[in-house]
């Protein structure tokens, strides 16, 4: 490997290799680790001691999105879901999936961008706008979720494990297997970040090579059988249309296909560990989700159409039997449900040590160590370790995947709730700095009808007591107004005769103003900054990048419904549970850390729905609160009197 430092920089330690400055990050960052391992034998390695390494948009973000989203549920029961839902209401249910979880990361990716969040992962998230306590609530589900999404997948690699030793009737038998496979992925956790991403690499390839065994094999594979045709238009047409077992309808099977797509946030939450997370985030993560779609389109419709129902419905490893290279189908079977496992012990306790840095956990001050540069929970994945194996005595994988989908759908309606918060309090901010700057020009007028004639310079804005604790009013009322009386001698609307135009356009010397109230702003921000006058707005302008242009507040609001409904259709008693849930863990923090950062969000939900509805009346809402502050003490007599 030849490094990209300075160049003709020869390393004394490794001939042959460009001398690269310290902290230096280039393409081999991964591996640059290798270099000074050849100077010891293997064997007195120690493989335990992690080194702090950032990662970017394909190597980072990507990957780790990609390990999540193309998991067990799409090798093990794509082919039970086509079975029962048909390829119509197959197809419906992986674009509604993708839909409803893109809306949520689109929203968490719009929070970050607009809130300069560049750490923390989902918790710091929701904590930033909507505060500590809706933050650490929302948090917990997720913990929660993501721990039996971890019991689902191993529980599937175990069930594929029973059933080619012949011994699938034996619970206990892939119980032992799941939680062996948790041990050995706990173990590879401890040992590093670096030896975690190093296997994502290596995962990714395997599964990669497993969907296209599948795409290969629906084209030269016969198996009558097993149930498999081949490419059929009379097996399609038999398959196209939904015959639900007993007991399932459409919502129970979109609920058992449903966790496939709950790793979409691992890009975000792994954000500590980006060189540029707000790029790499958003482009690692709509690229994994678009490759995903892809990948599921094609399971369901080669299933579809080449195998028939009766084997889609009582055979779990039929994509196996319909694929090229049956091994490989096991491979990626077996793959998927180690990354994905893999991958939650590696994102999940680092949100659980965000939130015992906050204090809002018990036992706060051992879950926050970490261990080595990149500060691995230890504690924190033992923790998660350990409720993991609670939810594999639980149950099998039908079981598991309806108690996962609530709590992720609770949490992604919390951010997208955020993102229309936060959309909500920038407006709020802009116009009350628009009232502001209306009252500073009034009070400039006033000031300038009481200045003597023939004074020099301008007249000085009064200050406050309220200017004191409201820096904005500052800002606003040495903010330059836009007027075009305003432009001096060298911005005169008639330039000289050496110009091209004689005419300076009024675009230009608005441009010229605004310019000169942006430096004035900055001015008055540092100043006001350096003398510890904070805080100021957090919340920024939506940028004109392409990701940014899909986040709406509205279309969040939807989600945020469609999310509520699906979780009560999917399964009502765990969707009551998981509300009073989070209500309780939001009385729990709040009991616990008092004090708690309450959020930027200056949005209140139920002064703004009765406004609305007073609108909708015809009458006029109070759109916001003034505070009357008196000129004097009232009048209250006093007397003098001696104590002893």
């Amino acid at each position: 490997l030849r490094g990209d430092g300075a160049e003709g920089g020869a390393s004394d330690d490794v001939p042959g290799h460009s001398a690269r400055p310290a902290g230096t990050a280039g393409g081999d960052e991964l591996f640059h680790q290798d270099l000074s391992a050849k100077a010891k034998p293997w064997w007195s390695a120690n493989f335990f001691v992690s080194e702090p390494v950032l990662f970017g948009t394909w190597d980072g973000v990507f990957t780790t999105c990609m390990i999540h989203l193309f998991g067990v549920i799409v090798f093990l029961r794509s082919g039970w879901i086509v079975g029962n839902a048909g390829v119509e209401h197959a197809l419906l249910m992986v674009l509604a999936t993708v839909a409803v979880c893109s809306l949520a990361v689109l929203a968490g990716i719009g929070i970050c961008e607009r809130c300069h969040l560049e750490s923390g992962g989902l918790h710091a998230l929701l904590s930033h706008i909507l505060g500590v306590r809706v933050g650490g609530a929302a948090a917990l589900i997720y913990c929660f979720g993501q721990a039996v999404s971890s019991a689902l997948h191993v529980m599937g690699f175990a069930e594929s494990m029973g059933q080619l030793l012949k011994m699938e009737e034996d619970p206990w038998l892939q119980r032992g297997i799941a939680s062996a496979l948790v041990l050995l992925l706990l173990g590879i956790n401890v040992a590093g970040v670096k030896w975690v991403v190093r296997l994502q690499f290596a995962l990714l390839i395997i599964l990669l090579m497993a969907a296209l065994d599948f795409a290969v094999g629906t084209f030269v594979r016969y198996d009558t059988e097993h149930g498999v045709t081949g490419y059929d238009l009379a097996t399609l047409k038999n398959n196209s249309y939904p015959r639900y077992g007993e007991g399932q309808n459409w919502f129970t099977v979109f609920g058992v296909f449903f966790p496939a797509m709950t790793g979409v946030f691992a890009g975000i939450n792994m954000s500590d560990d980006l060189r540029n997370p707000v790029q790499d985030v958003p482009v690692g993560t709509m690229a994994a989700v678009g490759t995903c779609l892809f990948l599921y389109l094609v399971f369901v419709l080669g299933l579809g159409s080449t195998c028939q129902r009766w084997a889609l419905t009582s055979d779990y490893l039929i994509a196996e039997k319909a694929s090229a290279i049956g091994v490989m189908v096991l491979s990626g079977l077996y793959i998927s449900s180690m990354s994905a496992c893999l991958g939650a012990l590696y994102l999940t306790p680092r949100i659980l040590q965000n939130m015992a840095n906050d204090g809002i956990l018990p036992f706060s001050k051992q879950l926050s160590i970490g261990k080595g540069p990149n500060k691995v929970p230890v504690v924190a994945l033992v923790l998660f370790a350990l409720v993991t194996f609670l939810f594999i005595l639980a149950g099998q994988v039908n079981t598991l995947a309806p108690l996962v989908t609530i709590p992720f759908l609770l949490t992604y309606a919390c951010v997208e709730y955020a993102y229309f918060s936060m959309a909500m309090t920038y407006d709020i901010q802009r116009r009350r700095n628009d009232r502001f700057r209306q009252q500073a020009a009034i009070i400039r007028a006033q000031s300038a009808d009481k200045a003597s004639y023939g004074a020099l310079g301008d007249a000085k804005v009064p200050t406050s007591d309220l200017d004191q604790l409201f820096p904005e009013r500052v800002h606003d009322k040495t903010a330059i107004p836009r007027d075009h009386s305003s432009v001096t001698t060298t911005e005169s609307p008639v330039t000289s005769p050496d110009e091209h135009s004689s005419i300076r356009s009024a675009e230009s010397r608005d441009s010229n103003v605004d310019q000169a109230r942006d430096q004035q702003s900055m001015t008055d921000k540092t100043h006001l900054l350096s003398k510890g006058r904070g805080p100021w707005p957090e919340i920024s302008k939506k940028s004109n990048t392409w990701y940014a242009k899909l986040c709406n507040r509205w279309i969040a609001v939807l989600g945020i419904f469609i999310k509520l409904a699906i979780m009560f259709l999917v399964q009502w008693g765990y969707a009551l549970a998981s509300i009073f849930l989070l209500v309780f863990l939001w009385f729990c923090i709040g009991r616990t850390k008092p004090g708690a950062f309450p959020g930027v969000t200056e949005f209140k939900l139920f002064p703004w729905l009765r406004n609305l509805f007073l609108r909708c009346i015809g009458r006029k809402p109070t759109d916001y609160e003034q505070i009357v502050v008196a000129p004097a003490c009232p009048g209250v007599s006093t007397m003098e009197s001696q104590l002893n």
